[in-house]
């Protein structure tokens, strides 16, 4: 439907929210809107790869709920996460101090509570043991290396390791070490990855899916204050990112936490409900740009020199 526009997609990262991604692909792919190339980071990448590796959203849905319902995933040590944030009852106060205990008592000696073996495990079940050139649509996946504070950028080798390291939370799944760099989830660096698809696309969607700071509770303890700080941080980042976007979906998740992987098939509804929203905004904003002429750049009187003096 637009194949003389290249368009980008941008999946950003949000653990369990990030189904929201699969509600909006469908919508999308509904709508003859299917990206030229994807980014994803953190559970965008996953998402993103399973998009890529199979190019049919419907399918991407149904192994992805197969898989949150199956034993494998359990194995994944999510109930080491609370994610009834707001719930204030007694019980639910005193078990959440007594994680709350068992994550200081650890934290001194280890650097993560699951091993990155079993999100890989999880990531072949997924998508497959494949390449990025297996690919049907190009992927670009992020990750961030800790040590030189940098975001790495993958698109080409083992699309496993690459989503693997794009999806480490720090600290509850082991960063993985290549040389002298430590690399963790790619958004660290960038919560929505769309400054990768700058420059090579003509029409940049993204889905932001990041938690934010607004309807949340306010802080109580060590653990929320640090919680609160770094979700504050990573909002003024990801707005900064999201303006540089064409086009931005934004699904309603009330700012679930990102280990709330029960509420996986309300996630896809949202994200549904968000793409179904915006649907005739955006392909008014793609017709549009269809529609408009592309300039021709009047060269300088430099730029003439250079062809003469090097043709």
């Amino acid at each position: 439907m637009y194949k003389d526009l290249k368009i980008g997609l941008a999946l950003g990262g949000g653990g369990a929210r990030g189904a929201c991604h699969i509600g909006v692909l469908k919508i999308l792919e509904a709508h003859g809107i299917v990206p030229d190339i994807v980014a994803g980071t953190s559970a965008g990448s996953m998402i993103g790869a399973m998009y890529a590796a199979h190019h049919n959203a419907k399918l991407v849905e149904s192994k992805y709920i197969e898989h949150v319902e199956s034993e494998n995933f359990s194995d994944l040590g999510f109930r080491y996460i609370s994610n009834s944030e707001k719930d204030d009852s007694i019980f639910s106060q005193i078990i959440k101090q007594i994680k709350n205990q068992y994550v200081l008592a650890v934290s001194s000696n280890r650097t993560s509570i699951v091993k990155n073996e079993r999100l890989s495990k999880a990531a072949k079940i997924l998508f497959g043991n494949k390449q990025f050139a297996d690919l049907k649509i190009p992927l670009m996946v992020t990750a961030t290396d800790l040590v030189s504070g940098k975001p790495i950028i993958y698109n080409s080798g083992n699309l496993i390791d690459a989503v693997v390291q794009s999806s480490s939370i720090p600290g509850f799944v082991e960063p993985t070490r290549i040389e002298d760099r430590m690399l963790v989830d790619g958004g660290v660096a960038l919560p929505t990855p769309v400054t990768p698809l700058i420059d090579i696309c003509d029409f940049i969607i993204a889905v932001n899916i990041t938690r934010g700071v607004e309807n949340q509770p306010n802080p109580s303890n060590i653990f929320e204050i640090t919680t609160r700080s770094r979700d504050i941080s990573v909002s003024h980042l990801n707005d900064f990112l999201l303006n540089k976007a064409d086009f931005v979906i934004k699904p309603e998740h009330n700012n679930l936490h990102w280990s709330a992987f029960d509420k996986t098939e309300k996630f896809i509804e949202l994200g549904e409900i968000a793409a179904n929203h915006s649907i005739e905004n955006l392909i008014f904003q793609l017709d549009n740009k269809l529609e408009k002429p592309v300039k021709n750049i009047e060269e300088s009187f430099w730029t003439k020199l250079k062809k003469k003096l090097f043709s």
